[in-house]
């Protein structure tokens, strides 16, 4: 007979702290064994991506957050399985939180402050404030100086304790949990408002999932606290037990999506008036990373324009170049592939370019070993395992793809090879014997070449990622932030000190940017998958 598919069981990470996630994997693990049946455990960190797995069926169970279950009720049916059950019921709050030190005691005391929202789809994380400033005649982008999304509980927790931000929304479960388990980042906080009670955050399964599976799962959670083994694992999480719960349970977060919705579209203010513009960035590290190295540089930015600035962070490549289309984001540092893909769909335009620490606006695309590694040359990496940077990348994907086809080494003659988000991952990778080579930013290669790399080939000079306005952004703001940056002189003594603080991407300063600077990256993109032959770059003409 032939092998049963795994039944997948997805968990969107920022439910839980980071150290319980292990627990979950048990949970799916035991409800496996429960229903004779092989699972996978499959987390995803943004609730976002963990709908359109729930509504593309590549998921027929999934542990979620009380808000998105609302949303994907209503939008594809999905159902109520079970919930867990804590000190004897199915509910939970919203917790703000300051830091301890904090003169702060009240919500509306956070006016003008920075705040950390956990996801944009979060009820505790997000929706509950939302909603308590829509009842103020509030709307977040008018209310706070600035916010971010840290899209995790306990990252948002993290934040407030080292004042990165003066106060965050958390869910009340993970707060509690972090601070039985001791967490130091709860100790130098305190709770300056708890929501009322919500449905808890539940397992849901899919409209088209056999019903007697359905079933089956029911029964082994809710039969999971009676058996020794299951109530080890609850008892780990500091969960009861798992208990049914109705669709009613959650009309006080229906009512307050709803409300939000209407009311923000009546506060909705445009870039424009509020004075307000939206930066992003190619996400290439965790969003409290992203946050020190870019804030410094838009507080400069709104002490030399008439504007000011806001740090928005998206999930991936994609989500980033969309909202440069819509208006959803006005200015951004994109990559140069990212670049050229957001010129061709929306029209996006590049104004400058970072100036990097070879004193011109190019970078290149590096292929690293181990240093005592016997790997001399491209042609020595056929049948070998390769770490590339994420699909998106320039220098970590398009460009050492290219290189590879370019000796007749196309991917199918790798051993094996593997996508990783950030350049730093891909290195660690290799030293750590993972992979035999990678490709990286010449930059992050010269980091670690001290601690046992080598470079073994390097590409022709890529300009310089842009810094781009989208097609809804007027032209007079990129006249401003132009103007501003390239008055700065690296070799001037107050400019440096300034330009010291920024990312390392822009303490060189800038220059110029125009369309035909990216020419040679679009010819690669439009003729990469007739050259490796193997259809691994999209065919679409930039």
């Amino acid at each position: 007979s032939s092998e049963i598919e795994p039944l997948k069981i997805g968990v969107a990470s920022m439910i839980t702290p980071v150290d319980s996630v292990k627990y979950y994997q048990e949970i799916i693990e035991y409800v496996g064994e429960r229903i004779g049946r092989p699972v996978k455990m499959v987390l995803r960190r943004s609730y976002a991506e963990m709908d359109t797995m729930l509504e593309k069926d590549e998921v027929q169970v999934a542990f979620i957050c009380s808000g998105p279950y609302v949303w994907d009720h209503d939008k594809f049916g999905v159902e109520l399985l079970v919930a867990p059950s804590v000190n004897g019921k199915a509910t939970y709050n919203s917790y703000i939180v300051v830091h301890k030190d904090s003169s702060i005691k009240s919500l509306s005391e956070l006016k003008g402050k920075r705040f950390a929202f956990t996801d944009p789809k979060s009820n505790t994380g997000k929706l509950y404030t939302t909603y308590r400033l829509t009842k103020m005649r509030y709307t977040p982008e008018i209310f706070f100086k600035r916010f971010i999304y840290s899209y995790s509980h306990n990252k948002s927790i993290e934040l407030v304790s080292k004042k990165v931000v003066d106060g965050a929304s958390v869910d009340g479960l993970v707060y509690d949990y972090m601070l039985k388990k001791d967490s130091p980042y709860t100790k130098l906080t305190k709770i300056i408002e708890k929501s009322p009670p919500f449905g808890m955050p539940p397992v849901v399964v899919t409209k088209n999932i056999d019903p007697s599976l359905k079933a089956k799962l029911r029964e082994a959670f809710l039969n999971m606290h009676n058996d020794p083994k299951g109530k080890a694992i609850l008892d780990a999480m500091m969960i009861e037990r798992f208990v049914l719960i109705a669709h009613r349970d959650y009309n006080s977060i229906r009512d307050m999506e709803k409300l939000v919705r209407i009311q923000q579209n009546i506060y909705k203010v445009t870039p424009e008036k509020r004075n307000v513009l939206r930066f992003s960035v190619i996400p290439r590290d965790n969003p409290r990373i992203s946050y020190e190295k870019y804030q410094p540089f838009l507080d400069y930015l709104s002490e030399k324009t008439s504007y000011s600035y806001e740090l928005v962070l998206r999930r991936n490549y994609e989500d980033t170049v969309t909202d440069l289309g819509n208006g959803t984001i006005d200015i951004a540092l994109l990559g140069p592939i990212s670049y050229l893909e957001a010129h061709a769909k929306y029209g996006v335009i590049c104004i400058l370019k970072p100036i990097t620490a070879n004193s011109s606006a190019q970078y290149k695309s590096v292929i690293v070993v181990k240093k005592d590694s016997s790997i001399e040359n491209l042609f020595d990496l056929k049948g070998k395992s390769f770490a590339f940077a994420s699909l998106k990348s320039t220098s970590g994907n398009l460009i050492p793809r290219y290189l590879l086809a370019d000796s007749g080494i196309h991917i199918n003659d790798l051993k094996k090879f593997a996508n990783f988000n950030y350049h730093d991952s891909v290195v660690k990778a290799v030293l750590r014997g993972q992979f035999d080579a990678g490709s990286v930013k010449d930059s992050v290669a010269d980091k670690y070449i001290p601690l046992g790399l080598k470079v073994i080939a390097s590409s022709d000079p890529i300009p310089s990622g842009p810094i781009v306005i989208g097609p809804k952004t007027p032209s007079v703001v990129a006249e401003a932030i132009k103007r501003a940056l390239l008055s700065l002189d690296p070799d001037d003594r107050k400019h440096k000190k300034i330009l010291k603080r920024w990312d390392e991407d822009f303490r060189y300063g800038f220059t110029t940017a125009s369309d035909k600077d990216y020419e040679g990256v679009r010819k690669m993109i439009n003729s990469i998958p007739k050259t490796c032959g193997w259809g691994c770059h999209p065919k679409t003409r930039l």
